[in-house]
């Protein structure tokens, strides 16, 4: 029986160290699912989780530069999430190769949320030691923090001194760490740069700390011919770009109205309006 744990985020790191501090004498391989679209904040922090470990984090994936264009720059969207299907689970499942595995997933005791469906892979053991063990979010801030090996929180300091002044104090210690973290992030999963799952403000922060890559996501929406695709539906980048500032200022008032609720601030239709808190992402393999 083989012992295979993912590592993506802070939750699959956290359920590394509990299970090897729960079962040391087993010997566990450490896997990452590469797509080659990763920031680069992540790649540093998963050679810094290597060296932690002392062992090697084995890369699966497959590049999803060349899925996208075998499917004729049709991009991946809510109702077809070919991307995480055939960049990453289908090539862990592969690498597994048919034998008996138990994988240990990041699914916290205060989330509700699916686990993996072995129903195609019966030689999947799913396992959950953060659920079992009633491990919450603060609980994974307490393991990887003593550890100094807290993922990348893609710090928005802009956003985060606007709202100072906006509000007339520094917020930092109005705040627990996990939710200023949350709150001040200009990305809310480290899944890959121009995941169709992000918010608006999300590809903005894109826009603003990594512009290079930003202007590769456009690029693909131009590849569709005379029918193009969207990441965010019929939302053009290019239109993102040209309300990158709108944007912004909708993610500042709107952290604002939740740390100072009786503020009277502007408000924008883009987006739901209180829906900040509620992550994004295409599921156990990315960013979890």
């Amino acid at each position: 029986m083989r012992n295979i744990i993912p590592i993506s985020g802070k939750d699959s790191l956290a359920t590394a160290i509990v299970q090897r501090t729960i079962d040391p004498e087993l010997d566990y391989e450490f896997v990452f699912n590469p797509t080659g679209a990763e920031l680069p904040e992540v790649l540093t922090w998963i050679d810094k989780v290597e060296g932690y470990l002392g062992k090697e984090i084995i890369k699966v994936g497959a590049n999803l530069n060349d899925i996208i264009e075998s499917y004729n720059y049709f991009l991946p969207n809510g109702q077809s999430r070919y991307c995480t299907r055939q960049a990453k689970i289908e090539p862990f499942i592969s690498w597994i190769n048919g034998e008996s595995a138990k994988v240990y997933y990041g699914i916290r005791a205060d989330e509700n949320r699916q686990g993996f469906n072995n129903s195609t892979s019966p030689n999947i053991l799913p396992v959950y030691p953060l659920q079992e063990m009633g491990v919450n979010l603060s609980g994974v801030y307490d393991i990887i923090n003593t550890r100094g090996l807290k993922p990348p929180t893609f710090f928005w300091k802009s956003v985060y001194e606007e709202v100072c002044r906006i509000i007339g104090t520094d917020v930092r210690f109005l705040l627990p760490e996990w939710y200023f973290d949350m709150l001040f992030a200009w990305r809310s999963r480290a899944n890959c740069y121009f995941c169709f799952n992000q918010r608006l403000y999300e590809l903005v922060g894109l826009l603003e700390h990594h512009p290079d890559l930003f202007d590769i996501a456009e690029s693909y929406e131009y590849k569709g011919g005379d029918n193009p695709y969207y990441w965010k539906k019929d939302y053009p980048l290019k239109k993102i770009r040209e309300n990158a500032d709108r944007i912004k200022k909708k993610r500042i008032n709107t952290i604002c109205k939740i740390i100072a609720p009786k503020m009277i601030l502007e408000l924008f239709e883009e987006e739901d309006f209180f829906d900040i808190l509620e992550l994004k992402s295409c599921g156990l393999f990315c960013g979890k």
